[in-house]
């Protein structure tokens, strides 16, 4: 799997690209991946205007940016920031060095969610009765 290439803020382009990937727009519009999806795929299946215009590009979802445009009616600011998506820690943007994990210590282990039954099944079912 190829890796994502590090975000380098020195050369974050200053205007919005025309195609958004679906993570992009969901930092747009400070909403959750999930409600993009969705919006996007009704609009794709009514052509609903009050949802968020997608188009497949490959097996990927993108929404124009001047579709969003007017989804939104105003223009988008770019670069995107102070978001949850843009700033998850999965995502491989500029290290974090202000928080180190402490690994000295082994996180203790999770317990069972969902005990042993107290009485225990017979073996063999009993399928005729003497």
């Amino acid at each position: 799997m190829p890796r994502r290439r590090p975000f380098d803020a020195s050369t974050a382009q200053s205007a919005p690209p025309d195609l958004l990937t679906v993570a992009e727009t969901a930092a747009v519009l400070r909403c959750g991946l999930t409600f993009v999806y969705e919006s996007i795929h009704r609009y794709r299946a009514t052509g609903d205007a009050d949802e968020i215009p997608g188009l497949k590009v490959g097996r990927s979802l993108r929404v124009p940016r001047v579709g969003l445009e007017r989804y939104i009616g105003a223009p988008i600011t770019w670069p995107i920031v102070d978001h949850p998506i843009v700033d998850h820690p999965n995502v491989d943007h500029e290290p974090d060095t202000t928080d180190p994990v402490d690994t000295s210590t082994p996180s203790p282990r999770p317990t069972a969610r969902h005990p042993r039954r107290a009485t225990r099944r017979p073996a063999t079912p009993r399928h005729f009765e003497d």
